[in-house]
C-alpha cells in the first residue's frame, strides 16, 4: 500500500545515546611532544577522544569541551592570563574504572600528568582557566 507508513517491528525502539562520548581535555600537552603523544596514545587505546585546549578557548565553559547540551564556547576568544600550571588533564564522562585505568596506563607509559580533574555538575559551567587554576591550587596545597 503506497503512501502508508510502515509499522516498526516490536522491540526496534530507537535508543538515545547516554550522553557525549568520553573525552579528555588536554592543556599544555602538545601532540608533537613526547609526553603529549604518550598521553594521547593511552587515551586512544582506551577509546577516549583527546581534545586540545587552545589558549584562546580557555574562557569556554569546561562542559563545552565535552560537548554537553546547553554549554557553548564563549562568544569571544579568551585574552586573560595563562593558567598557573604548564599541563592539565580534564577527564569527561569516564567511569571510575576508566579513570583508574587511565591512571595506571599513564604511570606504565611514563606520562603521568600532575593536576587532573573530573568534569562534574559543579565545575562544568566554569571557564576552563578557572577550573585549571582551582585544581592547581588544590594540588599545590596537598603537595
Amino acid at each position: 500500500m503506497a503512501g502508508r507508513p510502515k509499522k516498526k517491528a516490536a522491540g526496534s525502539k530507537k535508543v538515545k545515546p547516554s550522553g557525549p562520548a568520553p573525552c579528555a581535555v588536554l592543556w599544555g600537552l602538545d601532540p608533537s611532544s613526547e609526553k603529549g603523544a604518550a598521553v594521547r596514545a593511552v587515551l586512544r587505546e582506551m577509546g577516549v577522544v583527546a581534545r586540545t585546549a587552545l589558549p584562546e578557548r580557555l574562557g569556554d565553559p569546561a562542559g563545552a569541551f565535552a560537548r554537553l547540551p546547553g554549554l557553548r564556547p564563549a562568544p569571544l576568544p579568551y585574552a586573560g592570563p595563562a593558567p598557573a600550571v604548564e599541563e592539565f588533564v580534564l577527564l569527561c564522562g569516564l567511569t571510575d574504572a576508566q579513570v583508574n585505568e587511565f591512571l595506571v596506563r599513564s604511570r606504565e607509559a611514563g606520562c603521568v600528568v600532575g593536576p587532573k580533574a573530573l568534569l562534574t555538575k559543579v565545575n562544568r559551567s566554569w571557564p576552563l582557566v578557572r577550573l585549571i587554576d582551582a585544581v592547581a591550587a588544590e594540588h599545590a596545597a596537598n603537595a
